[in-house]
């Protein structure tokens, strides 16, 4: 397995297997996100040039978190607020596993590479949101592994985008079930 940084030929297939694993539409522009000069998009690539995974991360700048959030948290524990209004909170927002993959610690190695990727640029604080449905891969044993703690459950946080058909869910039944499972690190 091969690691390396977003170019856009692998957009394609990034957004591919996004529509695969998170829902059509929930993941739609590497390229752009790539261009973002605090974002990084780090691929997990076989030796016959298949796309195994793919992990999107970034510095917030100053004072971003309720945004990126949605402001859909009730409350910020005081140090990530901290770290947040100093610029040095950092955030992994998207991993994905091809499910012929899954179980080989692709995952883990991106999320630990995005972790020191982040922690290079500044981030001495780090959230990492997921996508959890009925069908979505068990993370926490791996967060702990990796030294993250659950911070909160977030049930409806997709609920107004997938109902409004923002994205194409892969778990949506009669309604949505979706939640956004959000864990945290401190790093100093």
């Amino acid at each position: 397995m091969q690691f390396e940084e977003y170019s856009p030929r692998w957009q394609k297939g990034v957004i591919e297997l996004a529509d695969q694993i998170l829902g059509l539409g929930f993941f739609e522009n590497p390229s752009e996100i790539a261009q973002h000069p605090e974002s990084r998009v780090l691929l997990a690539v076989t030796e016959d040039g298949e796309l195994a995974g793919f992990v999107c991360g970034r510095l917030l700048e100053k004072g971003g978190l309720m945004e990126f959030l949605e402001h859909k948290v009730p409350e910020i524990p005081e140090d990530l607020s901290a770290a947040d209004s100093d610029g040095v909170l950092g955030v992994i927002q998207t991993v994905a596993v091809a499910p012929t993959y899954r179980g080989q610690g692709i995952g883990t190695k991106l999320v630990q590479m995005m972790h020191d990727v982040i922690i290079g640029r500044g981030a001495d604080k780090l959230i990492v949101s997921f996508k959890r449905g009925p069908r979505s891969a068990l993370v926490h044993r791996w967060m702990e592994k990796l030294g993250f703690e659950p911070w909160i459950r977030l049930e409806t946080y997709w609920k107004t985008r997938c109902d409004l058909g923002d994205f194409g869910c892969v778990d949506r039944g009669e309604s949505c079930t979706c939640e956004a499972v959000l864990y945290q690190k401190r790093i100093f």
